[in-house]
């Protein structure tokens, strides 16, 4: 039996900002609309604290990731039975329009949905972090107590990090993720935790070697290009992007509608000499000028969009 490390824990807690960032920024893409998420809080949590969950009916999540098979973690809709209902409420009005009167199978496949970016969105942030791949391999949601994996019940503490989801025009809702110290530490990169006191003894110094060089990092979405590892990508090379260019918009009424004719002048919500927009399958990337390239149409590149700002955009 074991208790988390004071060493994980706060580096646990040091990353939370970069990891939950990155988080939001992925169910954003994923979702079509702008998600936040408040840096969270994490602390130490002992197991018979936690007992309270295997009583009654709960909305969770099982997860775990391919390279840590062996080492599920949790997460929790609603840990406090105070919160429950209002919390599974939330979630389910934010991911369906509207929350059924009982957990039925749309629910569940819903839940097990946004599970599923989640767990994408971790495995990039983590990857970021420690320049490993992460890859989920299992996600299923289920409404009934909750039964601890077999990992969880070897340790005397696991990791709690509770976190709010934002979305906009919904009622925020918190969840809690639950993980033991082994996956915490192969998620930032560190050395598993010594479980027997002497096996340091035990083992022979080797020469010291010089330093290895530092394992390319992974993708990071809010780094700028020239910051990002050069990546192979030849496979994605000739998948075909619709990309368009977009002048201007204007709201009409449907009575100004059907009093457009031949030698109707619609005036757009743009001034004359502003850039346009380069949409990539409907996402904005780029803004630019017109030109006239042999007689054709054509737009001149004259900024990028960051993707930060693309995140920004789709909340609009």
């Amino acid at each position: 039996m074991s208790e988390v490390s004071a060493e994980l824990l706060t580096q646990f807690v040091v990353k939370q900002a970069q990891v939950w960032q990155g988080v939001a920024l992925h169910l954003s893409e994923q979702n079509n609309t702008l998600v936040e998420i408040p840096t969270p809080a994490s602390t130490a949590v002992p197991i018979g604290d936690l007992t309270g969950l295997t009583v009654d009916p709960v909305l969770h999540l099982h997860a775990r990731f391919a390279e840590q098979s062996d080492a599920p973690c949790l997460f929790i809709v609603g840990e406090q039975p105070s919160e429950r209902a209002a919390t599974q409420k939330a979630l389910l009005e934010a991911l369906m329009g509207s929350a059924p009167a009982e957990i039925d199978d749309a629910a569940l496949h819903a839940t097990q949905e946004f599970g599923t970016h989640l767990m994408q969105g971790l495995a990039i942030a983590f990857g970021n972090l420690s320049g490993k791949i992460f890859t989920p391999q299992q996600v299923e949601a289920k409404y009934e107590p909750v039964a601890f994996p077999p990992n969880f019940l070897t340790v005397d503490e696991v990791i709690a990090t509770r976190f709010t989801v934002q979305i906009p025009n919904r009622e925020p809702f918190t969840l809690t993720w639950l993980l033991t110290e082994e996956l915490g530490r192969a998620l930032l990169g560190m050395q598993p935790a010594e479980t027997d006191p002497l096996a340091s003894l035990m083992t022979t110094a080797e020469p010291t070697q010089a330093p290895a060089t530092p394992a390319p990092m992974g993708y990071n979405p809010f780094a700028e290009v020239e910051e990002q590892p050069e990546r192979n990508i030849d496979l994605l090379l000739d998948i075909p992007l619709e990309v368009s260019v977009e002048l201007g918009r204007v709201t009409m009424l449907v009575r100004e509608l059907l009093e457009v004719g031949t030698g109707s002048i619609v005036e757009l919500q743009k001034a004359a000499g502003e850039p346009v927009e380069v949409l990539v399958n409907g996402r904005l990337i780029a803004r630019g000028e017109v030109v006239v390239v042999e007689d054709n149409f054509a737009v001149r590149i004259t900024e990028i969009v960051s993707p930060v700002e693309r995140v920004q955009r789709l909340g609009a």
